[in-house]
């Protein structure tokens, strides 16, 4: 890049910032201009289908204009396809004729860490001042074009390679759920027909939530609850004095199965440690007779598509979906007899479970490759040290 001129945003750009029309003048019938509020239909390049329009504009993005996201998350690009209007959260940059419009939208993909904020520090916004600031290079027309060119294409393949690995990742989600389900779907000769309230005891703090404290025990809530697995994040705490005065409906137990109530409806997970904990409200501690049924079993067992129907069924409410413990008892389940029958289904769902998570980390990795080959090539570009050989060369190997 030591021959390219470098000039910024605001020399070689106009820049529009959005403004949000009054509401009144939305609507979901495809009347007026479309409406983009923020990133929340932005898409790999170019904007996404519209889903409101507004019958009269504040502020307004042509079709090529580059679109930069200027509340949190700020920095993210897409491009306009169409004239649209502009709320707040978007701000449009339109490329002088000394400037080619894809070789602006490279060179902002390039600089996007930098925008949001150095070492992963996100700023709340950006203003058009600060846009106008950001430098890029300006090399001559022909050789912004030749730019493009070789970025379009090594793009166009790394593209392709991210959808074949997405594809492959959604499969090994679908490996362990497909046997999950295989083995739920249909009901087993010999298995116990039954409720769950039937052999499930039920601890219920639904409707209390202790006082928070910076520290202390730790607080179990719904948002740790996530379906197969307990999460350690939000973390939150209660005061340890407060334990024996408020766990007086029961005390878990390692591996007691956890499942909520509402807002999410029927995630389920299991209590992973035996030190002291407190729970909140919309969890039910549910502490299956041990010597009947497998509380491993049993979360396997809520977890399939046919137990999350049949609770999903007896839900109530317009907007939060929630089930009350009453008809929650009332779900039809069953299992095999023993708990040998009951262990040799959770040794091989934990087996196939096993073997999907690592696939799902396999593929995740060459994800976040593929992104950081890009990342590398756009530097190399816009260093002005690339090549069709060298970027060919960087794509194969990854």
């Amino acid at each position: 890049m030591k021959s390219w001129m470098m000039t910024t945003i605001g020399e070689v750009c106009t820049v529009v910032p959005g403004q949000s029309p009054e509401s009144q003048h939305y609507n979901t019938e495809g009347e007026g201009v479309p409406f983009y509020q923020g990133k929340k239909e932005f898409g790999a390049k170019y904007l996404g289908p519209p889903k409101i329009w507004t019958r009269v504009t504040a502020r307004e993005a042509r079709a090529g204009d580059i679109l930069m996201s200027v509340r949190a998350p700020v920095g993210p690009i897409n491009v306009a396809n169409e004239q649209i209007c502009i709320g707040r959260g978007l701000a449009a940059i339109r490329p002088s004729s000394v400037l080619d419009g894809d070789f602006l939208y490279y060179a902002l993909l390039a600089k996007t860490d930098e925008i949001s904020g150095s070492e992963g520090a996100v700023f709340a916004s950006i203003n058009k001042n600060q846009i106008e600031a950001i430098e890029v290079p300006l090399p001559v027309i022909t050789e912004q074009k030749r730019i493009v060119t070789i970025l379009d294409e090594v793009f166009a393949g790394i593209d392709a390679a991210v959808a074949n690995v997405e594809r492959n990742l959604a499969n090994a989600r679908d490996l362990f759920d497909s046997y999950l389900n295989s083995i739920f779907c249909r009901i087993s000769a010999g298995w116990l027909q039954t409720t769950v309230g039937e052999h499930i005891t039920f601890i219920d703090y639904r409707g209390r939530t202790p006082t928070k404290t910076e520290s202390g025990l730790r607080l179990i809530t719904a948002k740790n609850v996530k379906m197969g697995s307990l999460q350690v994040h939000p973390k939150e705490f209660v005061d340890p004095a407060i334990y024996e005065k408020w766990m007086t409906r029961g005390i878990p137990q390692v591996s007691d199965v956890l499942f909520t109530t509402e807002a999410p409806l029927a995630n389920v997970a299991q209590l992973d440690t035996d030190e002291r904990v407190v729970f909140a409200q919309r969890v039910i501690i549910m502490q299956p007779d041990r010597k009947v049924l497998d509380p491993n079993f049993l979360k396997f067992m809520l977890m399939s598509r046919v137990i999350q129907g049949r609770i999903h069924g007896e839900a109530t409410g317009a907007t939060a979906k929630g089930i009350k413990a009453s008809r929650l008892k009332q779900v039809p389940i069953s299992f095999p007899p023993t708990l040998s029958d009951q262990h040799a289904i959770v040794e091989t769902l934990r087996s196939v479970e096993a073997e999907s998570c690592r696939l799902e980390g396999t593929y995740r990795s060459k994800l976040t490759a593929l992104a950081e080959l890009k990342q590398s090539i756009l530097q190399k570009a816009f260093a002005g040290e690339l090549t069709a050989k060298d970027a060919e060369t960087e794509r194969a190997a990854a």
